[in-house]
């Protein structure tokens, strides 16, 4: 058998197969003993009637649709194999061959959407650059402390206290349009809330709000002029100045506890002393991972200049449903509806979709450069690896190991799950290498690159010969 793949635009990829006489002879008198049983030919029985005669009477077009299913059928999954293609949708088959032929091939042609070939080159230049990785200075620990210590905080009564930044307010609010429409009978009433809670300083609530209620006290009503934002999600209010009349019911501030072994005890900690010495090296662990993060994505935009490829509509389709669902999820927990949401901002599903696909396709490109990398490099993720990540979810949704793999398998998400394992292990190998100039030029000396490679200091050095 013959394969030729041709790559083709928007990451798909045309694979002609040709198969030889010998294995089309085969196959013809396999599919005629197959079809042979189905037709009733008058005197003979059933199944019985010799070949020529069968072929004269109900004719060699039967026989050759058969045979050319199970050429396809069975020649199909080794021709993208031999091709090194892993397609993404279901394949569209078009056979080229009209009839068998005596001495002639069967061919037919595999047209599907796959993962793009990517040639990074020689990208080992972009690994020279040092990691660094901030120390965690006194100052820095000191400001981590004072969040933890925020995080125990409770929020007691401060009635008699004027509102500050950082209390938790409630509020009886009256929103009102500057300038309401004629016909309208509420004169611009468009918001009233008797019982309307408002962390002050949370810019959560419109621009201005929060900061004109610091100074306010209980029971002292007071009006609040500002004008909503362009972009603001409720097309009806964006740039129209409103005013609210609000009142102050309760007041309560953060009674933040001292840093002391107290706080340490109530973390469960033995001392203070203990609790510090955790706190700095979690803060270690979060510079150390920002500072990862940071040079990934520095190398990756490099990358991304480099090299050019067609993103799989597919893989592009999947990422923009999972944002979408990122998105519905985090309303649920607003307790606001996906569909109240598209319905304030005056979009439909597909309007919605088309804002997230910019950021979809980003995920999709890195996604592909990594998994690239992870095969340039040898990176592979072993079944021992996947029992991590796997008992997370059997905890999760309150299953057995082995369940929650077979599960995974089922929906098709083991591999997945796999390759984005992969994509994580290639990732943190582009964040924590650094290579010295010679070993670069060492490396892409073994895989016979002869290309000048960049200078990390821009002085353009030419490769040793």
């Amino acid at each position: 058998m013959q394969v030729v793949t041709e790559r083709l635009p928007n990451a798909v990829a045309k694979i002609s197969v040709t198969v030889d006489q010998t294995e089309v002879t085969q196959a013809m008198d396999r599919a005629f003993k197959r079809v042979v049983t189905k037709y009733n030919v008058p005197g003979f029985r059933r199944g019985k009637v010799p070949r020529p005669i069968f072929e004269r009477l109900v004719g060699v077009g039967v026989i050759w649709e058969a045979a050319a299913k199970e050429l396809v059928d069975v020649r199909y999954p080794v021709a993208l194999k031999m091709a090194g293609v892993e397609p993404l949708t279901q394949p569209q088959i078009d056979i080229e061959s009209q009839g068998i032929e005596p001495d002639e091939p069967f061919r037919f042609v595999i047209a599907v959407e796959t993962k793009p070939e990517i040639d990074l080159g020689d990208y080992h230049d972009l690994l020279t650059s040092e990691l660094i990785i901030p120390e965690v200075t006194p100052e820095r620990l000191e400001e981590e402390m004072v969040q933890v210590a925020r995080s125990q905080a409770q929020l007691v009564p401060a009635d008699d206290e004027p509102v500050a930044s950082g209390n938790q307010v409630v509020l009886a609010l009256k929103g009102y349009l500057e300038e309401p429409d004629e016909d309208d009978e509420d004169l611009g009433l468009f918001a009233e809330d008797d019982d309307y809670t408002v962390q002050v300083g949370s810019r959560t609530t419109v621009e201005g709000l929060e900061d004109q209620l610091i100074g306010l006290k209980v029971g002292e009503p007071a009006t609040i002029h500002l004008t909503y934002p362009a972009e603001h999600p409720d097309v009806d209010l964006r740039g129209k100045a409103v005013r609210f009349e609000v009142t102050v019911t309760q007041n309560k501030r953060l009674d933040i506890p001292s840093i002391d072994d107290e706080l340490a005890k109530a973390l469960e900690f033995d001392s203070l002393e203990v609790l510090r010495a955790e706190v700095a090296a979690r803060l270690a662990d979060q510079l150390e991972a920002q500072a990862k993060d940071e040079r990934l994505q520095q190398i990756l935009g490099k990358l991304k200049e480099r090299v050019s490829f067609d993103l799989p509509e597919k893989l592009v389709e999947e990422a923009v449903s999972q944002r979408v669902a990122e998105v519905q999820n985090s309303l649920a927990r607003m307790e606001i509806t996906f569909d109240q949401y598209l319905e304030s901002r005056q979009i439909d599903r597909s309007e919605l979709e088309a804002e997230l696909r910019p950021q979809a396709e980003m995920v999709v490109r890195d996604r592909l450069i990594l998994e690239t990398v992870a095969q340039r490099e040898g990176l592979s993720v072993t079944d021992e690896e996947m029992v991590a990540p796997i008992s997370q979810l059997a905890q999760i949704y309150r299953q057995t190991l082995e369940n929650m793999a077979q599960l995974l398998h089922q929906q098709g998400d083991f591999e997945k799950m796999r390759s984005e394992l992969l994509a994580h292990k290639a990732g943190e190998f582009l964040a924590s290498t650094v290579y010295s100039i010679d070993e670069v030029y060492a490396k892409e000396d073994e895989r016979g690159y002869d290309q000048q490679l960049p200078d990390p200091n821009g002085s353009g050095a030419d490769q040793p010969g």
